[in-house]
């Protein structure tokens, strides 16, 4: 069976947000009588702090929990071993320690949380897409090195963070990344890949010396004067066909 947007059965549950996923809700919310045959779930906007029922449900592949207020994701290691996708923007999550449940994750989306770090993304060696932007995030040179082992990595979106301001913040990224086709939504150039490995070989020739803030030796791409407005950030859905082909929602229970 196939998830439904929540959106189109608010009426049905009013002002009353429950904050602690439940059994129940995971069999509503997707359709299905049955948890083994639950595999795709949408639970945005319910304001939920508490989702570790998702293991109940162990045949997941998809699942969005944007917009809630989940602090943690309290998930025992490999509980989720089908889950390819996770939506988890715009919530309150300061790391993701929670990765070791879902080693089969291909895309995942963590933007607008409080993340200062990216090294639990080791546990998700076939990731394909990362989206990180409105965290955290302010040491550059650790965030890339977690990244380098996902040797299956193409988009990434950083943009937000403390460190994504400086000019030579792309460059860096791009050199350090050699599979990236997509960054913070703009296409890797031929050209821009180049110039980025000039500023890689200069921060590996200076060692402890240099800086992310010492390339002045070196042409960059510089960055606009003025800030760019923060992007919304990418979701799974728009990249889930079967989201997308979805049946219309049941109408709520108890007619209107």
């Amino acid at each position: 069976g196939q998830g439904f947007d929540l959106r189109a059965v608010e009426g049905a549950i009013g002002g009353d947000r429950m904050s602690v996923l439940t059994r129940e809700m995971l069999l509503e919310f997707s359709g299905e009588e049955k948890l083994e045959n639950v595999c795709m779930l949408v639970l945005r906007g319910m304001g939920l702090t508490d989702a570790a029922s998702l293991t109940l449900a162990s045949n997941l592949t998809s699942v969005s929990l944007s917009h809630n207020s989940l602090t943690s994701l309290p998930l025992p290691p490999s509980s989720l071993p089908s889950l390819t996708e996770l939506n988890v923007n715009y919530n309150k999550l300061s790391s993701l320690s929670f990765l070791a449940a879902c080693p089969a994750l291909q895309r995942l989306y963590s933007a607008q949380n409080a993340l200062t770090s990216l090294q639990p993304l080791k546990e998700c060696a076939g990731l394909q897409a990362v989206c990180v932007s409105g965290n955290l995030l302010d040491d550059l040179g650790g965030t890339t090195e977690a990244l380098k082992h996902l040797t299956a990595l193409e988009e990434l979106e950083l943009d937000g963070n403390p460190y994504s301001s400086h000019p030579s913040y792309r460059a860096l990224c791009v050199g350090a990344l050699q599979g990236l086709r997509m960054l913070d939504g703009e296409a890797v150039q031929p050209g821009e890949r180049d110039k980025a490995k000039q500023v890689a070989k200069y921060e590996e020739r200076m060692g402890d010396q240099g800086s992310f803030y010492t390339h002045s030796d070196i042409q960059v791409p510089v960055g606009e004067s003025a800030p760019r407005p923060l992007r919304r950030p990418t979701t799974s859905h728009a990249h889930t066909a079967a989201y997308h082909a979805r049946p219309p929602p049941p109408p709520p229970r108890g007619g209107g």
